[in-house]
């Protein structure tokens, strides 16, 4: 048999239908005349073509094989009732025949109406056939044989929207050699899906209704209400008559959105109405479907109650009312179900009315549809216009990217299928490198995409993991990655985009796209709350200058927890993270949205976004925070917590270094390059700062016990450094660095006015510090007990004792005392640790003894600077009676904690006896101290500043100190 279309290709004729005399409408000339065009670019294999519901997409469908000289022809429909309508129209080229584009005399094509999946018995019909409609099911069955893989030329898809879905998407890859062409009204989905191919036609919406073919439409509200259902009702039955009566010929259709619903509806008209109505769901049979339609197109009822039915491909132009009970919540189910009533191709029809409760909250593509002031025919042309030229713009965006592997991959990832939730790592960069490969850690290999023009990388890792019931050892399962970076020209900001938020992957693939980056300060990614209003706080954090207390990092949760902060709070807190609702208006509209950032140069909200529209989002927070012109208020007592600010010198009064209450809470066991048998945790080495100039900080570690000592650098970028690299720590998969652990989770360091550096940045203090009041110092007479001051422990050449021997015989000789532990060593709690029992409570004192070095009383500062800040780290012990039990129970395991006075069993069980209550002092014993003679004030902002500490920390009645007479 020939081929019927190619040789019927001469009758093809293109009468314009200027004046609706029928010919082929302005959407109809240029949407062949593309696909023409089309035709003739044999490397292209799909072509999309957009056209309004109602806009005479069926002609083209029909024209198309008579254009592409087709032998074979599959039309896709989706449903059973469209598949009947397309089937009779092709049999009869009724349209094209209407618009004079055939003659009625000329031979017709053979149709094929599929009806049941494949069966081998259809193949003789097949091979007649010139057109096989089919539903997808049955569509999906003929594209897996071999006959339809030979024989189909073309595939036309009606209604394409639908083709990222399995099945239909299916169909098109087992007919990958057919040509295929894709009708939508809709060439975007909700779900972000990919509908593949190019789109060589769209017609937009305004040009239907100036047209004449998408006609009026308005929105009819009704009050919100319990009765919403009865007064949507009542006013589909006025506007109905109302219509009627002015000569319209108008029918109306009741939408729901479950068959229940649709039941209870159903007796609702029939009860609270005079309307005729027929309902209609996907549970009935076909014939019992047809048989409505047939009544409703006969005019013998009012109208139809239907759930999702009638929707796509469906042709009644009076049906001009709909009763919304149950709205669509997408922009392209409520375009399709719109279309359906905005036709125009009948007589005596007038505006298309949509009747639905008022709905203020409602909210698609962020318009309000369903509210009271909404002006439907405008709402509608513009966010379906805006739409579809976004679909373009992004398929536009897309074709920029180049993806590494050039071989074809049927797994390859299509990039518009990609929807990242909004979290950036943002740092200042310099020197991108857009062709650089993936670290081979990150398992990306070929799966790279790359975008000169937008220079963006898109990298898809590969890691196998073992599933929930197997052991590890057996990784079967394949788990992807997703890796984006991005480098915005115009600021200088790099964007990282991981799955996995650890600085160690973001480090990574910022020193592999850069030649130099640098993180961003707080105060300054603080700034992407700028131009905002409207705040509701209900997740924020708050860093503790003094958490010694053990509460070094306050989060708050709720609907506005800004509420719960007062200014008192920002004596003692600086502003940590912060996630919030807003208000942006800087658009022109109102548009609410939420935000995030963190101290680690982190932004994020809760939004999901396809890649331009994350790029957008990320470089519109990037424009925030370079632009220093942005004082950020948000109106809320948030705005009485001080903000951490970039460090750019460190102040020549830090008072002492401490571990981060991450190492506290996790500290890792330090091994040594050149000592396999070392092995100690980070929290038993002492901390000591031994320089500090204005760019860089000198600290060391060391360890008394094991005659241990190792220098670190922080400069004020907080990076550390070690001229010896010889400590490290295994994380269980690989050896970790001292310096570069430091990096991740910095040390603290705190000055004597309450300001606290971690990292590169300083959280300043809003000190109310008091002089210190020397006439609290409790005076010893060393001399008399025969003491050495300048020697802290041992023995001394001159035949005295030591301080800590001093000490140690009064200590003893309290009676008030029934247990004394001795603990001098690296880690330490304390030199001493005496405990007073009473009926309900434990009063322990921790003692931090330190020799006189300098000449007289109140003059050397040195005397001062190490015991104080051992005397403030010391709280981290006493937050709870759990801890303190724990570091007392480990140090003794390790042979350092000695009990010189009481049992030791003893004193453990009372401590974890929950009848003891915990009541804690802490001393400093430095006989250069004197209440009498004049101090040094450098001397008391030391002590005052240690004071301070330890009352605001709270977990500790005070510090009282020993010195001399």
């Amino acid at each position: 048999m020939g081929n019927y279309f190619s040789s019927h290709y001469k009758n093809i004729t293109y009468p314009l239908d200027s004046e609706r005399k029928n010919g082929l409408r302005n959407a109809q000339i240029g949407a062949i005349h593309s696909l023409a065009a089309f035709n003739t670019l044999s490397n292209k294999q799909a072509a999309i073509i957009v056209m309004p519901t109602g806009a005479g997409k069926t002609a083209v469908l029909m024209l198309t094989p008579y254009l592409f000289l087709k032998n074979k022809v599959l039309v896709v429909t989706p449903s059973i009732m469209v598949r009947g309508q397309i089937v009779d129209d092709f049999r009869e080229l009724s349209t094209l025949c209407k618009a004079n584009v055939f003659k009625q005399t000329m031979k017709k094509p053979i149709v094929f109406e599929m009806e049941s999946k494949f069966k081998e018995d259809m193949i003789p019909e097949l091979e007649n056939a010139d057109v096989i409609v089919a539903t997808p099911q049955c569509a999906l069955s003929l594209s897996e044989t071999e006959w339809a893989v030979k024989k189909i030329e073309l595939v036309e898809i009606d209604e394409a929207h639908h083709t990222p879905a399995v099945t239909w998407q299916q169909i098109l890859i087992n007919l990958n050699m057919a040509t295929h062409v894709l009708f939508t009204a809709t060439p975007f989905r909700l779900d972000k899906k990919e509908i593949k191919g190019d789109i060589v036609y769209d017609y937009p919406l305004s040009l239907a209704y100036r047209d004449g073919i998408f006609g009026e439409i308005s929105f009819i509200p009704v009050p919100e209400g319990d009765d919403k259902d009865v007064k949507i009702a009542k006013k589909a039955e006025e506007v109905l008559v109302s219509d009627r009566d002015e000569g319209l010929n108008h029918f109306l259709m009741v939408r729901t959105d479950t068959k229940k619903n649709a039941e209870a509806l159903e007796q609702l008209y029939t009860e609270q109405t005079n309307l005729k109505l027929r309902r209609i769901d996907s549970s009935m049979s076909n014939k019992k479907i047809k048989q409505c339609i047939a009544e409703l197109k006969e005019q013998n009822i009012d109208g139809i109650i239907c759930v999702d039915m009638l929707g796509e491909g469906f042709d009644f132009p009076n049906l001009k009312i709909a009763a919304i009970h149950a709205p669509h919540k997408s922009l392209a189910s409520t375009l399709q179900f719109i279309g359906r009533f905005a036709r125009t191709n009948a007589t005596n029809i007038g505006t298309a009315k949509f009747i639905a409760a008022n709905d203020e909250e409602l909210e698609i593509e962020n318009q309000r549809l369903y509210a009271r002031d909404s002006v439907w025919q405008e709402l509608i042309i513009n966010m379906s216009e805006g739409k579809n030229q976004k679909e373009v713009e992004e398929r536009k965006y897309y074709k920029t990217y180049e993806y590494a592997d050039s071989e074809f991959d049927e797994n390859k990832i299509s990039l518009q299928s990609i929807s990242l939730n909004c979290h950036a790592k943002i740092y200042r960069a310099s020197g991108f490198k857009l062709q650089s490969d993936f670290p081979e850690s990150l398992n990306v290999g070929n799966r790279v995409y790359r975008s000169k023009e937008d220079n963006t990388v898109v990298g898809i890792g590969l890691n196998y993991i073992s599933p929930l019931w197997m052991t590890n050892e057996y990784r079967i399962n394949k788990e992807y990655s997703l890796y984006l970076i991005h480098y915005q020209q115009s600021t200088g900001l790099l964007y990282i985009y991981s799955q996995l938020h650890t600085e160690a992957i973001y480090e990574c693939l910022a020193d592999t796209f850069c030649e130099s980056y640098d993180k961003i300060a707080k105060s300054e990614i603080n700034r992407v709350l700028g131009n905002l209003n409207g705040f509701e706080i209900f997740n924020s954090g708050m860093v503790n200058r003094f958490n010694e207390s053990g509460e070094a990092y306050r989060i708050m949760a709720g609907s506005d927890v800004s509420d719960s902060i007062d200014p008192s709070t920002g004596k003692m807190y600086s502003a940590g993270h912060v996630f919030c609702k807003a208000i942006d208006s800087t658009n022109g509209s109102e548009e609410r949205i939420t935000i995030g950032y963190s101290s680690a140069s982190k932004v994020w909200s809760s939004e999901y976004k396809s890649i331009p529209d994350y790029i957008e989002w990320a470089e519109r927070n990037g424009e925030k925070i370079i632009n220093s012109d942005i004082i950020v208020k948000t109106n809320t007592n948030y705005d009485f917590i001080p903000q951490a600010v970039r460090l750019l010198e460190y102040p020549d009064n830090i008072f002492f270094a401490d571990y981060s209450d991450i190492t506290y809470t996790n500290p890792p066991t330090i091994k040594s390059k050149s000592n396999p048998e070392f092995a100690m945790r980070l929290t038993d080495f002492s901390l000591e700062i031994t320089k500090c100039k204005k760019n860089q900080i000198t600290f060391r570690l060391f360890s008394v016990d094991h005659n241990y000592v190792e220098e670190f650098y922080c400069d004020v970028d907080g990076c550390y450094e070690s001229k010896r690299s010889e400590l490290y720590f295994s994380d269980g998969t690989k050896d970790i660095m001292l310096e570069d652990y430091f990096d991740n989770v910095p040390i603290s360091f705190k000055t004597l006015d309450d300001a606290l550096i971690s990292g590169f940045e300083i959280y300043n203090g809003v000190s109310d510090i008091v002089s210190f009041d020397q006439t609290q110092i409790i005076d010893i007479d060393w001399d008399a007990l025969n003491t050495d001051v300048g020697t802290e422990f041992g023995v001394p050449n001159n035949g005295k004792i030591s301080i800590q021997d001093a000490l140690k015989s009064l200590l003893m000789k309290n009676v008030n005392y029934k247990y004394i532990i001795y603990d001098h060593g690296s880690g330490e709690i304390a030199d001493f640790i005496s405990v007073q029992e009473t009926d309900n409570q434990m009063i322990v004192r921790l003692y931090h003894v330190k020799k006189k070095t300098g000449v007289g009383y109140n003059n050397n500062t040195n005397d001062v600077y190490e015991v104080a800040g051992q005397a403030v780290k010391s709280i981290s012990w006493l937050t709870t009676k759990g801890i303190f039990s724990n570091k007392i129970f480990s140090r003794r395991s390790s042979g350092h904690c000695k009990m010189i006075k009481g049992d030791f069993d003893e004193f453990i069980k009372k401590l974890r006896d929950p009848m003891y209550r915990l009541t804690a002092f802490i001393d400093i014993v430095q006989p250069s101290l004197s209440k009498t003679v004049p101090m040094q004030d450098k001397i008391q902002e030391v002590l005052a500043s240690a004071s301070s500490y330890i009352s605001r920390a709270g977990k500790v009645k005070g510090l009282e100190i020993i010195g001399s007479k």
